[in-house]
């Protein structure tokens, strides 16, 4: 059966949780519950058939449905059972979903529909608090010591109806939601405030990339955290993360979520950038002794997609790195990669949410590129960053 580990999700799918303007508490736990952990956008399908022809299976949907292209469903409860499992989305009409099955089976039409689902990434929960607004949650498999836990409770100074945040923290040793070892600890964005407020997440089981829109700039904050492919032999604690620049985050102008404030490229990210450790932070260094570090990533320009123009003048060209790129601790020690990360080396904002198939140098691949705002730019322009979403595991 095929696997799909590397999946994309956005505020646009079918049951897609939103982040909504008055930023309750709870609703950036639940949208990463959801990505990570369960699964979202559940419906029951009228039929599924099978076309032999095209070996690709089709689910209706009488009242519609908003699955996108290439995203990654969980199906359950069908019979035959070769519906069952993660299967891709191939193309989709307003009341259809064509989805691709194993090559090698050729199944009758089902006559047990059971349900379908925008499939989880796979990540687990150790601990969450009655409510569900105070999460722990730890990545596929024996990689390392480390958790993350979000609070996105009303926690003492979450106050007033604008910039609100959550608290993510690197923990460990954990036997309750409340006792663990911290690690680190700082603040994401929990608040649609002002903006779009959509949202973007590309992850595996072990890292994720969130894209949050918020703020009177309605652009794009990036985060992640998860573990990086370290190079090191028994590596424990290659767990990233990274957090916002100014987290006071009580009311409109001191949080600098405000239009007007000169400075309000403060309250989003570095994660687009290269060559910059300002806001990221490492579990521990590669000697694995107590104590967090810094980490930079390393790629092609000050953010990847300022080098070229689109096309490339030369050969009506559009290029793009992928290769893995670098995460560097303190003193340019190298560390590991990062997974699914690609750099576009062009920004353009027509890409925005669109996946590129089999383009030249890259049969086989899919691409998708979204947005980030790389924080200490003064014009407050979105970069755009991609991710490869092709990866398929029998």
């Amino acid at each position: 059966m095929k696997i799909y580990p590397n999946k994309f999700f956005g505020s646009n799918m079918q049951g897609a949780p939103q982040v909504s303007e008055d930023s309750s508490p709870g609703q950036v736990s639940a949208l990463l519950k959801a990505v990570l952990v369960d699964g979202f956008g559940s419906l029951a399908p009228d039929s599924i058939v099978f076309d032999a022809q095209t070996s690709l299976a089709k689910a209706s949907f009488s009242s519609g449905h908003s699955y996108v292209n290439d995203s990654i469903l969980l199906f359950e409860g069908v019979t035959p059972s070769d519906y069952n499992g993660e299967h891709r989305v191939i193309s989709v009409t307003s009341t259809e979903v064509y989805f691709e099955l194993d090559n090698d089976v050729s199944p009758i039409n089902a006559t047990v529909r059971g349900t379908v689902k925008v499939a989880p990434l796979g990540w687990s929960i150790s601990f969450a608090d009655a409510n569900n607004e105070i999460i722990i949650f730890t990545a596929a498999g024996d990689l390392g010591n480390v958790s993350l836990r979000v609070d996105n409770s009303a926690y003492d100074g979450w106050s007033g109806n604008y910039a609100r945040l959550c608290k993510i923290s690197m923990v460990e040793n954990i036997t309750d939601i409340n006792t663990y070892d911290e690690i680190y600890s700082s603040y994401w964005a929990a608040t649609g405030r002002y903006s779009s407020k959509g949202w973007d997440l590309v992850g595996d089981n072990r890292i994720f990339y969130l894209m949050m829109q918020y703020g009177a700039k309605n652009n794009f904050g990036g985060f992640v955290a998860g573990y990086i492919d370290t190079i090191r032999a028994g590596d424990r604690y290659h767990f990233i993360m990274n957090h916002l620049k100014d987290t006071n985050a009580g009311s409109e102008t001191s949080g600098r979520w405000d239009l007007f404030n000169s400075s309000s490229y403060d309250y989003y990210t570095y994660f687009a950038s290269n060559d910059v450790t300002t806001q990221n932070r490492l579990a521990r260094k590669y000697h694995q002794l107590e104590g967090t570090d810094t980490w930079k990533k390393r790629g092609m320009g000050g953010y990847g997609s300022d080098v070229m123009l689109l096309p490339n003048p030369a050969d009506n060209g559009f290029y793009i790195n992928t290769q893995p790129q670098m995460i560097q601790e303190t003193g340019n020690c190298y560390r590991g990669t990062l997974p699914i990360l690609i750099e576009p080396l062009t920004n353009h904002s027509a890409l925005y949410r669109k996946n590129l198939q089999n383009l030249p140098e890259h049969e086989g691949k899919i691409f998708r590129f979204l947005k980030a705002t790389y924080g200490n730019r003064s014009d407050f322009s979105d970069v755009l960053i991609g991710f490869d979403v092709s990866t398929v595991e029998q």
